[in-house]
């Protein structure tokens, strides 16, 4: 049978607090009876003392004989015994019993109290048991004893003995008594404390239910639902968390689905084109003639396809954390002239001039020369793209505060300001605003983000619609 949350948590805290009142209730009674006892044997003896010293202002004395002389002192004896719902026995000093207040058949006038309790008393001066026992009445459970002395002429002589004995102790009533009282608030407290275990058991479930909900919508699709917040404790940490993993799915979700529809439209376009093409050359619609020029389309966009592929691969890995970074300390001009050199023919046919390339001279730079080519070579095929004929590219480099700062700036059409803050993104393009980038596939920015980022660096982008000036700034740690 399943057992919700709810139920664990009240019937545990239930549990806790029987535990604790029972380990409570174990201690206190243990010491009210310990206190009790104890405070019972002093009164018991105190009583002895009075009643002691009333019996010999009522009890007379001759050749070991003893009897009442004052009645009416005795009767004052007697009340004050059954105050105390005490019974008394009185005897010589043999031990022989003259005077009892309750008939019993173990007490009798002229029985003799055993020699055990006598040799105490002698040896003693006292005698004391709490314990049942047949000496006595019945029922006795405590009996204390004492001599008392009388005055005979000038000298105080031994006259006999007062036992108290006594059935019904307030040992037996009060600490039961307290017991009640203590079970009553036990009680009481018991039912508040499930109100409140219960109140709070559910404040804490309902938290994890919302939460067993919108994660179920989660998986299914669904990124909606929000957790409500209302405390600053781990339950409503937990609840925030829960909300941003909701936030980054919800997010990571939408990416997801732009970058299906940007892969299929970048894949969807060439492969239509290369099919459109060769179906027209099989089928004769393209005449031999147009066919060669025709292939060489096709070939441009099966590279087209081959380099979406190669740089989705690329970005796999690199998003993945599978990348590893082969740090070596290699030469700046030298990778950018490598660079230009690949580009050559287009700078030529567009005339544009190289500025800058004096900053670099002398500086190394620390890093992953295989992905570092790739984030140049991708900064300056965007420059050459976008820059127009008879345009300058500007180039700059310093090392500065333990980090390598480069930047390649480029003359011609700007970036609008809607456009600024997305061009990293995967996919994006500005063909709005900048025609001439029909062919892109819109990953180089991103790349030459994802590359810097490894590196611990950041890049950023800016542009200037009245100068005409486009400029993209990063920076990488020296080491």
């Amino acid at each position: 049978m399943k057992i919700s949350l709810f139920k664990k948590y009240l019937g545990a805290t239930i549990g806790i607090i029987l535990v604790t009142f029972i380990i409570l209730g174990a201690f206190l009674m243990a010491f009210i009876n310990k206190y009790w006892d104890g405070l019972e044997k002093d009164q018991i003896r105190d009583s002895i003392d009075d009643i002691g010293s009333l019996v010999s202002d009522c009890v007379e004395t001759s050749n070991g004989k003893i009897w009442i002389d004052d009645r009416q002192e005795w009767e004052m004896v007697e009340t004050l015994a059954r105050s105390y719902n005490y019974d008394l026995i009185v005897t010589d000093s043999e031990g022989v019993v003259y005077k009892i207040t309750r008939l019993d058949d173990n007490i009798k006038r002229g029985y003799k109290i055993s020699d055990q309790i006598m040799e105490s008393l002698y040896e003693y001066k006292s005698f004391e048991t709490y314990e049942g026992t047949d000496d006595f009445y019945d029922d006795t459970e405590v009996c204390v004893a004492s001599p008392f002395k009388v005055q005979v002429g000038l000298t105080t002589t031994l006259a006999g003995y007062v036992f108290i004995c006594s059935t019904d102790t307030l040992q037996n009533d009060l600490p039961w008594q307290v017991f009640k009282i203590f079970l009553y608030a036990v009680i009481a407290a018991l039912i508040v404390s499930i109100v409140l275990a219960g109140f709070i058991s559910y404040s804490q479930t309902k938290v994890l239910k919302q939460m067993n909900l919108q994660a179920k919508k989660l998986a299914v699709g669904d990124f909606s639902e929000r957790i409500t917040v209302k405390s600053n404790d781990e339950t409503g940490q937990l609840s925030r968390a829960f909300n941003d993993m909701a936030d980054a799915l919800e997010k990571e979700e939408a990416v997801r689905r732009d970058f299906i529809a940007n892969v299929s439209h970048e894949l969807k376009t060439p492969m239509t084109t290369i099919s459109g093409f060769i179906d027209g050359i099989l089928d004769g619609t393209i005449p031999p003639a147009k066919q060669e020029s025709y292939l060489a389309i096709v070939s441009e966009e099966v590279s087209r396809l081959s380099g979406l592929v190669t740089s989705m691969l690329n970005l796999a890995r690199m998003e993945s954390g599978k990348t590893t970074l082969n740090k070596t300390k290699f030469s700046l001009p030298e990778t950018i002239i490598t660079i230009l050199m690949t580009f050559e023919t287009r700078l030529e046919n567009k005339h544009i001039k190289i500025n800058g390339l004096e900053t670099t001279e002398g500086l190394n730079i620390y890093g992953d020369q295989t992905l570092l080519y790739q984030v140049i070579y991708n900064l300056f095929e965007n420059a050459i793209k976008f820059t127009a004929e008879g345009g300058t590219i500007t180039f700059n480099a310093e090392k500065r505060d333990n980090r390598i700062y480069f930047s390649i700036k480029n003359t011609g059409k700007s970036i609008s300001e809607e456009d600024l803050p997305f061009i990293f993104d995967k996919f994006y393009k500005t063909d709005k605003s900048r025609s001439e980038d029909k062919k892109s596939m819109g990953l180089g920015l991103y790349i030459v983000k994802t590359i810097i980022n490894l590196h611990g660096g950041e890049i950023f982008a800016t542009s200037d619609t009245i100068k005409e000036e486009t400029c993209f700034s990063a920076w990488i740690p020296e080491n």
